[in-house]
């Protein structure tokens, strides 16, 4: 009884973490899914292309800004949490914001400094300017709420997380959508601008909750360990700004390539599938990271921790892929509007890819919380960036929108082939048995229900789609129920 209960202890605690934010996040999506729709309505395609490259300009100067001290952060104070060492941990924390508030004064400026070149580099024009100037406030919130997040993450507060999450997607829908109303797409800068204030506040107000020492920390402090934090940090800046800057300069090539219509479009297709399995990806980044970063000195712990992450992941996210597949056209028509439905390809495609996109992020977080910062830089950042951009432009330039689709599941499949080589050499990495055994009857059942969605007759896709998706169902109930055994259940 005793060993059954350790084998899957384990795997219970990746549900649990996985059940907090899944719940959190199946809320965000619901109320993104009405926000997405109103502003469909209000805005069309070209409104949801110019917020989109607003979004993403200020994301990368907001990521610019903070030096990645928000994620290196995460790594110290789980670290000191998992030692039981209060007094670093409240170190750590005073350190961090005090050096966010300055990076973030620095990332303002730039959003007002460089207005014009932004304006100019996303539209091809000079007429956003004064969006970019007005947005400089949004950079600097939003890079101090990033700070208090990661306070709450890397201190384990995953209720005050949680909270703050699901408050702050109502505050989004509540804010933006009259505005969006009311003034059109005058309203998108205002929106954003209120938006990042009160999370701010709301985050900083969670965060406070943590009982910590309270510590006299001098600047030479701040210095010294900022300068361990900032080393790690930019590392993962450089690499997130990379992605940003890469996401961005796709959007502006199909701006300028295209229009901003496909821009609305890809964006689209692209916030769909995101927001499908956001569950996932949210429960991995706020639960998993922390607790692997606890054990990243033992190779043997990491493996065994990745593969179970991954496993749980896999039988988790095959049924979405596949139910995404099925209901692209009515998602697409409940969410959006009927303008939208030439990207229902797309939306297959990236179903398909999602699948190993989920593989591939448990792999991801080894290196980073290891603290390998040469090899996180240049395969995470420049390599795996540079692969999806390349190839995205690629393919787009060939077959337009629907080539993104495909190109989306060509990266990630290149990509999880190099991290199971690298990984392997560098830390000692390998897929279990037990993986594998799950992971390929998965496969097969996606294929199959993602080729079947190209059939020209309808009623025989279907047919083969709701056949594909209930084999899946069956799959990975059976793989979820021998892994936490919830139900007595023996199938062969």
């Amino acid at each position: 009884m005793q060993q059954e209960e350790k084998r899957t202890s384990p795997y219970r605690n990746i549900i649990r973490g996985t059940a907090l934010f899944g719940g959190v996040q199946i809320f965000n999506v619901l109320i993104n899914v009405i926000r997405g729709k109103l502003i469909a309505m209000i805005l069309g395609p070209e409104g949801m292309g110019i917020s989109s490259l607003l979004v993403s300009s200020t994301t990368m100067l907001q990521q610019f800004s903070s030096l990645g001290l928000n994620f290196s952060a995460v790594k110290d104070l789980s670290f000191a949490k998992e030692q039981n060492d209060f007094q670093h941990l409240s170190l750590v924390i005073v350190v961090l914001r005090r050096l966010l508030h300055f990076t973030a004064l620095i990332g303002g400026l730039a959003s007002i400094l460089f207005a014009r070149q932004l304006s100019l580099f996303a539209f091809g024009n000079t007429d956003y300017k004064w969006h970019f100037i007005f947005l400089s406030v949004m950079v600097y919130f939003t890079t101090l709420t990033n700070g208090e997040l990661a306070i709450m993450q890397g201190s384990r507060m995953l209720r005050q997380l949680a909270y703050s999450s699901v408050i702050g997607s109502s505050l989004g829908l509540l804010i933006g959508t009259p505005l969006y109303y009311c003034y059109g797409y005058a309203g998108i800068v205002p929106a954003m601008i209120i938006l990042s204030l009160t999370t701010y506040s709301l985050n900083r107000f969670f965060a406070n909750k943590l009982k910590c020492q309270y510590l006299k920390v001098t600047w030479h402090q701040t210095r010294m360990l900022g300068k361990v934090m900032a080393i790690l940090g930019v590392v993962m800046m450089i690499s997130t700004l990379l992605g940003n800057l890469c996401s961005y300069s796709l959007n502006a090539v199909i701006s300028h390539w295209g229009s901003l219509n496909d821009v609305g479009l890809y964006q689209a297709a692209n916030s769909i599938t995101n927001q499908y399995v956001g569950v996932v990806f949210a429960a991995m980044g706020a639960d998993f990271f922390p607790r692997l970063a606890g054990v990243a000195n033992d190779n043997v712990k990491i493996r065994s921790m990745v593969n179970q992450q991954s496993e749980i992941v896999m039988l988790i996210v095959a049924p979405l892929a596949i139910l995404l597949i099925v209901t692209a056209p009515l998602l697409i028509r409940l969410l959006l509007s009927e303008e939208f439905l030439s990207i229902i390809p797309v939306v297959r495609w990236m179903g398909l890819g999602i699948f190993f996109k989920a593989l591939i992020f448990p792999m991801g977080y080894i290196a980073f919380s290891k603290g390998d910062k040469k090899f996180f830089l240049w395969f995470e950042g420049v390599y795996g960036n540079t692969l999806i951009f390349v190839l995205n432009v690629i393919f787009y330039c060939k077959l337009g929108i629907s080539g993104i689709g495909i190109s989306f599941v060509v990266s990630f499949i290149l990509l999880m082939i190099t991290y199971i080589v690298l990984t392997k050499k560098r830390y000692e990495f390998y897929y279990s048995q037990s993986f594998l055994r799950t992971f390929i009857p998965l496969f097969i059942v996606l294929c199959v229900a993602f080729m079947t969605s190209f059939i020209s007759n309808v009623q025989i896709s279907y047919s083969c789609m709701i056949i594909s998706l209930i084999l899946c169902l069956v799959l990975s109930f059976y793989g979820l129920n021998t892994r936490l055994n919830f139900i007595k259940l023996k199938l062969w």
